[in-house]
């Protein structure tokens, strides 16, 4: 008898061990009890199909505002983002994309963004140096004139600490999204520097913007950009400039007979989000997002060159304006009447060293 509760006690013992052992696994999205942010996160297996560690996402809905067209490329890249961040947080975060405007202008709604009203945006830089001084450094003049080396200079350490410093207007940078070089369009003839004189030409509220066209000689002046199209078509201005794609889209051409391809200035689009929303995201969270524009970065990378190929095609074909190359020589006197401006984008910046460091980026 002694034997057979000796056997017993042992046998109760073992499995009362095994049970203690049994853990039952967690439920796959079950809710965390509470997060920084203001939705609860999420468990989701880690990417590559592996079960053995987990991310967890906030539970977000984003709000992206930009200014360009449905039928451009920087909503291409926005609706890019929008799918991957969607997909790949497992519908955890849903991105809610709102182009042309209908925020606002650039400065409105980097200002929404700024104060928390909107989660993100993608304004052009130059429509950014109000809130954020050092963006003035890409408006510098005739930097780069290939998209090989401006690319080069904005995935560097150098395009990162400008991305960086716009924390200083409440922002968080994620990537660089491409507006292009910018172009110019007119109504006559620019075949010297003196043709410039006494050009009215619309321009961003910009103060190296309006250096460029008065160094030229030209009568250079701000207008929103939802009233370009009709003071074109009314001659109140002679001329604009912005990049090829915006100039089809807009149908700026149809009321422009002469498109330069001047090439003058690259323009980002810069997609932030709001600092205090950033800060408030898991580190998990913050990864995905920041993957994921960049991932949107280069899918919209391989559509802009040919973008902007078939605008000037469609433009050459429509049989109300032309594409015209700069002859080399006035590219050079162009070039030559710019030395101030270079001066005034170190002083405007803030930031004089990180300017320099951008025009030897490479």
């Amino acid at each position: 008898m002694k034997k057979f509760l000796s056997l017993l006690l042992v046998f109760l013992m073992v499995f009362g061990l095994a049970a203690c052992g049994k853990k039952e696994a967690p439920a796959a999205n079950t809710p965390a009890a509470s997060t920084p942010a203001a939705s609860t996160p999420a468990s989701t297996p880690a990417q590559g199909g592996s079960t053995a560690a987990t991310v967890e996402y906030d539970k977000a809905t984003l709000t992206l505002a930009h200014g360009a067209a449905e039928t451009t490329t920087l909503n291409d890249a926005a609706l890019k983002f929008k799918e991957l961040v969607e997909q790949k947080s497992g519908g955890n975060i849903t991105v809610e994309v709102y182009p042309n405007q209908q925020m606002g202008g650039d400065r409105e709604y980097t200002e929404a963004v700024a104060q928390g009203n909107l989660s993100m945006g993608s304004p052009s830089t130059s429509n950014m140096v109000g809130q954020t001084p050092s963006m003035y450094t890409f408006d510098s003049p005739f930097v780069f004139t290939n998209r090989a080396d401006q690319y080069a200079a904005l995935d560097g350490p150098t395009g990162q600490k400008l991305l960086d410093a716009i924390r200083e207007g409440g922002l968080q940078g994620l990537t660089y999204w491409e507006n292009g070089f910018r172009d110019l369009t007119t109504n006559r003839e620019i075949k010297t520097l003196a043709d410039f004189k006494g050009l009215k030409i619309r321009v961003m509220e910009n103060e190296v913007h309006l250096a460029i066209w008065s160094a030229l000689g030209a009568n250079p002046s701000p207008l929103a950009f939802g009233e370009l199209y009709t003071a074109l078509q009314q001659k109140t201005f002679d001329a604009q400039e912005n990049p090829l794609e915006l100039i089809y889209n807009t149908k700026f051409y149809e009321v422009q007979p002469y498109v330069y391809l001047t090439n003058h200035i690259y323009t980002a689009y810069l997609c932030f989000m709001n600092a205090d929303l950033w800060d408030g995201f898991n580190a998990d969270t913050q990864a995905l997002l920041k993957e994921c524009a960049t991932e949107a970065t280069a899918y919209q990378r391989t559509l802009c060159e040919d973008a902007s190929n078939a605008c000037a095609d469609a433009i050459n074909s429509s049989g109300k304006s032309h594409t015209y190359d700069v002859d080399p020589a006035l590219l050079k006197d162009i070039q030559g009447s710019l030395g101030d401006v270079y001066e005034l984008v170190k002083q405007k910046s803030g930031i004089p060293d990180l300017v320099e460091e951008y025009y030897n980026a490479l």
